[in-house]
């Protein structure tokens, strides 16, 4: 685990606490008012989701780069057939050049 995610997660928990200590503090006291706990409590809610974005970015690059590794490869290997498909009309060709060779040296005897 990296040092960010490291602190990301005691962040989360911090808030985690900080609200769960807001909630009691509200339900048996007389402090903090209504509006101060549901600050905290959205701003850990949003804190969250900012956190499950941030994985499912960093998630999502990783993924891309996989896949295109993967489109490299194929690109790699559809030249490669490219350069065999030239290679082999080249081939070919040769191939039916000796045959109109053997055609014609046939024909004269």
């Amino acid at each position: 685990m990296d040092s960010k995610k490291l602190i990301m997660d005691i962040v989360m928990w911090i808030l985690v606490i900080a609200v769960a200590i807001t909630v009691i503090w509200y339900a048996f006291g007389d402090s903090p008012s209504f509006e101060q706990s549901l600050i905290l409590f959205l701003f850990g809610v949003s804190y969250n989701f900012g956190k499950s974005y941030f994985r499912f970015k960093e998630n999502t690059i990783i993924a891309f780069s996989r896949v295109n590794n993967d489109i490299s490869h194929l690109k790699r290997d559809v030249d490669e057939i490219k350069y065999n498909i030239v290679r082999i009309r080249s081939d070919l060709t040769d191939t039916k050049s000796n045959v109109s060779e053997i055609k014609e040296i046939l024909k004269k005897k």
